[in-house]
């Protein structure tokens, strides 16, 4: 008899113990364990390199942006004899550079940042203007490179 009141209240101690295990605490939400790994940091987790905008890209981008402005510069090249152009070109910077030559003379620069889309523009009027200055124009080229 002694023996069956020692292993009745063993039995239920055990029970308990493996019922408070089992249950799953709210209240924890770290482990309490670093999980270790045997990989460098640079193979764990390496950025997605975001899309890089071509030159072609660049230029439909400056042509929708400039069609939804309104700025009458809409990639149409004017036929009536005038010295007007297009030109895509990447600069030393890295930078992607759309010019648009109009029939007077007058260079717009689309300075494009391949990674971000960011763009600025800046302006030359050859015997007037004789360094380019920024317009104050900026607008992400990844905007309209869909329209």
């Amino acid at each position: 008899m002694k023996k069956r009141n020692v292993i009745v209240p063993v039995l239920l101690c055990v029970a308990t113990l493996m019922s408070a295990c089992g249950k799953k605490n709210t209240t924890e939400t770290t482990s309490l364990f670093e999980p270790m790994s045997t990989e460098t940091e640079s193979q764990q987790e390496t950025p997605a390199q975001p899309d890089v905008i071509t030159e072609d890209q660049a230029y439909a981008a400056v042509i929708n942006y400039n069609k939804a402005i309104g700025s009458g510069i809409d990639g149409e090249i004017n036929s009536e004899g005038y010295s007007e152009y297009w030109d895509v070109s990447t600069n030393a910077d890295g930078k992607i550079v759309v010019l648009y030559r109009s029939y007077t003379g007058a260079q717009t620069f689309y300075y494009v940042e391949p990674t971000s889309g960011e763009t600025y523009v800046t302006e030359l009027v050859p015997g007037i203007i004789d360094e380019e200055q920024e317009t104050g124009e900026k607008f992400n080229a990844r905007d309209y490179l869909g329209e």
